[in-house]
């Protein structure tokens, strides 16, 4: 279905739609153009250009032609960086996607009454996923002491638990979907062949999903390309370059020496193209329906396993994603001696509230930032990404080209944008305030949320559009007055989404600001650090109070949880296509 409606929109200009009469369209569709192409295209052409000069001490700039690019071959980290970068993004992806096909097969078998469950570990914040699990992998404070004492710390394949954590949830809901979307006389003639159980999950239903499933392992790959939350928080633990990839090669580059940015700008080029052919992979799947053929496996029974058998599934995957969340709760109810008992006990012997305290009284500033900085891109975003998905659904304003401009955006991470939009906001003379990320923002909400706005007003019925257009209403009218007020649900789950990147997001906060909100001073809007930040912070090992480290995880799970549960009945339209 959205490959005939991607396809089949009449051709029309680059962004602008040739033959269009009602001038009114421009207005709902040219606010969040105008901004996606500033903070967007802009960027990504800076860092081009600075990729051929150097920077000075004093800030100036030097051209140096391609002697950053040559300088890849002399970087001493580069090789580690590069393996690194390989691991998070093949082998994290493959076991993820093999996790999830026997996962997806069994919800789809018990029904989908545990998806809920096991879609916590997409809503968590990234940072707060990264600490509960270097907790919990704690050699000497940690439940691994009972289990296999090991320094996960100075492990890459912690960062890859990690990421498996976070992005399985997505694999497992995107194949599920698939799945639950096979046709039903298919169903019916493979019974009627004689195939059934695990020969017809093989022979049909996994080709059937192929698409959904190469759909999956690109998007792990995307965000394993991009891994930072979990780097950023090990290397702490682990010390320099142990844990880097190129994403946060970049970003060390960048924070640490001024003369390196020019270094930084090739690095993101790289990672431009890299992310660029990810993209266009993930594009050309959103709209296939290709299906793969695999080959018949002689061996496989026909017949249904037993339904036991699925739940044991279901039951180790709820393990793996509810246990390090227990654990991060446990930890936070110890006293600081019990915290540092040996052997660590499982359950509190005296569970207290101090740490909570704590992180209320010292982190009250951080979390202000981190919702109000929320709460007003969620606006702005919903605004802007409304009028946008609207123009484009109901007037096919911008054709094919801006509907994959969108989902382009929508798989390329915001990391690369850091070099140009920090020249920007310093220019601006907004560095350190609630303005920087309330401009910044948008460019990890917006392409997202026009994407959901789009797929939910391309059902928007022609009729209501033709009768206010008869009352001599414009388009503009027409969606201010209409289409906006009818358009709950959809604004709901984008405005969910909103938020919760928002929320949770490090990389700009750290990019941008340097010191916490000033509350004695509140209309100053100085000071911009975010909970997460205050979170990162505390699991430095100079504070190393973990309790309170598990205490703010806990505080910033709690609006991901509530917002899980509001759009829990649209779950899998959300996740799924």
């Amino acid at each position: 279905m959205f490959k005939q409606r991607f396809f089949c929109i009449r051709r029309q200009g680059f962004f602008w739609g040739k033959g269009i009469r009602d001038r009114s369209i421009y207005l709902l569709a040219l606010p969040a153009l105008a901004y996606l192409v500033s903070f967007t295209i802009y960027p990504i052409l800076s860092n081009a250009f600075l990729s051929f000069f150097t920077y000075t001490l004093r800030g100036d700039v030097v051209w140096v032609g391609f002697r950053n690019y040559a300088y890849l071959a002399e970087d001493p980290f580069i090789s580690r960086v590069i393996f690194n970068t390989l691991i998070y993004t093949v082998v994290a992806p493959m076991i993820t996607v093999i996790l999830a096909i026997p996962i997806a097969a069994s919800l789809r078998r018990v029904g989908g009454v545990f998806l809920v469950p096991l879609s916590i570990a997409s809503f968590i914040p990234a940072t707060t996923a990264a600490i509960m699990w270097y907790l919990m992998l704690n050699p000497f404070l940690g439940i691994s002491y009972y289990i296999y004492q090991y320094n996960w710390a100075s492990s890459i394949y912690t960062v890859v638990i990690i990421e498996i954590w976070r992005s399985l949830p997505i694999a497992v809901l995107v194949i599920y979907s698939g799945l639950r979307s096979i046709p039903k006389h298919i169903e019916e003639a493979a019974y009627a062949d004689g195939m059934v159980g695990v020969r017809k999950f093989l022979s049909v239903d996994l080709p059937l999903v192929s698409p959904q499933i190469l759909t999956a392992f690109v998007l792990s790959m995307i965000s394993g390309l991009f891994l930072f939350d979990p780097i950023y928080i090990g290397t702490s633990q682990a010390g320099p370059r142990v844990l880097d990839n190129l994403a946060f090669y970049v970003f060390e580059n960048f924070y640490t020496d001024i003369r390196l940015r020019g270094y930084t700008a090739t690095l993101i080029v790289i990672m431009t193209v890299l992310s660029t052919i990810l993209a266009a992979i993930y594009i050309r799947l959103v709209s296939s329906r290709t299906i793969l053929r695999i080959p018949m496996v002689s061996f496989a029974p026909s017949r249904e396993m037993p339904k036991a058998i699925h739940y044991v599934v279901i039951l180790l995957a709820l393990i793996f994603t509810l246990l390090p969340i227990a654990w991060l709760l446990i930890v936070s109810l110890k006293s600081p001696k019990e915290l540092l008992s040996i052997p660590p006990t499982i359950i509190p012997n005296s569970p207290t509230l101090d740490n909570y305290h704590y992180v209320i009284s010292t982190g009250l500033p951080y979390l202000v930032t981190s919702l109000g900085i929320a709460s007003i891109n969620t606006f702005i975003t919903i605004l802007l990404s409304s009028m946008l998905g609207f123009a484009m659904a109901a007037y096919r304003f911008g054709g094919n080209r801006l509907l994959i401009y969108v989902l382009y955006l929508t798989a390329t991470p915001t990391l690369i944008y850091i070099v140009p939009l920090f020249a920007m906001i310093r220019f601006f003379n907004v560095i350190n305030t609630w303005w920087a990320l309330i401009i910044t923002y948008p460019i990890m909400t917006v392409p997202i949320t026009t994407w959901i706005m789009y797929n939910y007003y391309i059902k928007f019925p022609k009729s209501i559009d033709e009768a206010a257009q008869a009352d001599g209403m414009n388009r503009f009218r027409v969606f201010i007055k209409i289409a906006f007020p009818l358009s709950k649900g959809g604004m709901g789950v984008a405005a969910v989404y909103s938020f919760l990147i928002s929320w949770g997001a490090l990389l700009f906060p750290l990019a941008f600001t340097y010191s916490p909100y000033d509350l004695s001073n509140p209309l100053s809007f100085s000071g911009a650090q975010t909970f997460s930040v205050y979170v990162a912070n505390l699991m430095s090992p100079v504070t190393a109070n973990y309790g309170a480290v598990a205490a703010a995880g806990v505080i910033s799970m709690i609006p991901p949880i509530i917002l899980l549960i509001f759009i829990r009945r649209d779950l899998e339209k959300i996740w799924g296509r």
